[in-house]
């Protein structure tokens, strides 16, 4: 009886100190952006390179307790890699995918107060095709290309936040081929992006 009156009242006390932690830390939204280094992986990405790209888009975060919240993000970016040229570099062939992006990532950060905030971040993130040419060529055009429509993706980065503005890193791997016609050469996209954001409300 004793045993199920203190788990009663454990119970009780994390129901009210719970929605008080959330309320303390406030949902808030902004705006993002960055630059990308974007390449093929996988085994069939032995022809092509890095390209520059970048991407554009909003962001929010709704935090869960004062150092971790879920954040959601609505983005276009602009992938795909260049042909590697006779030297290895990368040439004026590209392929040029576009995707609007919908990555769902758990956020860890350190405790509130001081000038800086530091991040990480881990989630998938999925896409939809919008584009995908090589030159001025259609993919859909090119034989032996079979774009996939969705692009799936896991993302790792970091952020470090001060006064309303991040400067932050994160890496996409593809988790479903761009292409994979051939059984064992499929390609992937590969994303390391520069990110800059920017809170308008809340935080």
């Amino acid at each position: 009886m004793a045993s199920d009156m203190r788990r009663a009242a454990l119970l009780a006390a994390l129901l009210v100190v719970a929605p008080t932690s959330v309320a303390q830390a406030q949902s808030a939204y902004g705006v993002i952006g960055g630059i990308q280094r974007a390449n093929f992986i996988g085994g069939g990405s032995g022809e092509f390179t890095w390209r520059t790209a970048y991407m554009i888009g909003v962001v929010g975060d709704y935090p869960l307790t004062e150092t971790f919240s879920v954040r959601p993000e609505l983005y276009y970016s602009s992938k795909g890699s260049s042909v590697k040229t006779e030297r290895g570099g990368p040439g004026d062939l590209a392929f040029r995918l576009s995707y609007v992006q919908l990555p769902l990532l758990a956020q860890l950060r350190t405790a509130p107060g001081g000038t800086f905030r530091p991040h990480m971040f881990l989630g998938v993130s999925v896409g939809a095709l919008l584009r995908c040419q090589l030159a001025e060529q259609r993919c859909k055009d090119i034989a032996d290309f079979n774009e996939s429509r969705f692009d799936l993706s896991l993302v790792l980065g970091t952020e470090i936040e001060t006064r309303g503005g991040a400067v932050g890193v994160r890496y996409e791997a593809g988790l479903r081929a761009v292409e994979a016609t051939v059984r064992g050469n499929a390609i992937y996209n590969g994303v390391l992006s520069v990110t800059m954001r920017y809170r308008v409300r809340g935080g």
